[in-house]
């Protein structure tokens, strides 16, 4: 974790802006982690908090390098910032214990070989859906994909739905617990992959990946006879 003048950034772990307690500082940064990059008047009016207010917030952010603004100009008149965050902020989201497993995998790797670390991924793959069954196997087929973003935003994925015109539903990954262990071992995704397809028996896609450096990971839930080649629609 990112430590700046001797002090550790923490943020709070909850549901983005929906808890009390929940500071302003960790909201625009939770925000920001949600959207990717946001300007200014993006995170004034979705937290309903003046400009002033957030500008003071993040130049404070920049100072402790937890965001980055990058200049947009277009015609005559003052230039637009667009604010991200920098790598050391990502650590301060849910990890999981990410250097004990990779110290773990690795150990796993270095007595048995990759066909162990295939087990390991394969059996993290059944527990979890028996783990999942549990709690989708009870709700209608329509509601699944909304359960399994309701289960993973309770493991610290910041995971939510939403709807295609063509009625595919999406569901949005803010936050990887396991990135520490994924960018090293990606039988972690394709395990999580497979989960998804087994536990809603649909055609899942995944078309952005945060291992590939995009802000979030999105999948696309079809029905199998409704797959057809398109371009893939913007995140939201």
């Amino acid at each position: 974790m990112k430590r700046n003048n001797g002090e550790v950034n923490e943020l709070v772990h909850t549901d983005l802006l929906d808890k009390a307690n929940h500071s302003t500082r960790n909201a625009i940064i939770a925000l920001i982690k949600q959207k990717g990059e946001a300007g200014m008047k993006d995170i004034s009016s979705s937290m309903g908090i003046s400009k002033m207010a957030v500008s003071k917030h993040l130049t404070n952010l920049e100072r402790d390098q937890l965001v980055q603004k990058r200049v947009i100009r277009s015609g005559v008149g003052r230039p637009e910032y667009r604010y991200s965050l920098t790598p050391d902020a990502h650590y301060l989201f849910p990890t999981s214990y990410p250097y004990i497993a990779l110290s773990a995998l690795s150990f796993i790797e270095d007595r048995i070989g990759e066909s162990g670390v295939k087990d390991f991924f394969e059996k993290r793959r059944q527990e979890l859906t028996q783990r999942y069954s549990s709690r989708m196997n009870s709700v209608p087929d329509d509601e699944r994909v909304e359960e399994l973003a309701r289960i993973r935003e309770e493991e610290g994925f910041l995971a939510e739905t939403n709807r295609l015109s063509d009625g595919s539903m999406v569901l949005l990954e803010h936050n990887c617990p396991l990135m520490t262990v994924a960018s090293k071992y990606r039988l972690a995704c394709s395990s999580e992959l497979d989960l998804f397809k087994e536990l809603l028996g649909q055609d899942v896609e995944r078309t952005h990946w945060m291992v590939n450096g995009e802000h979030m990971c999105r999948y696309i839930v079809r029905k199998p006879h409704d797959r057809i080649h398109q371009p893939s629609e913007a995140p939201e």
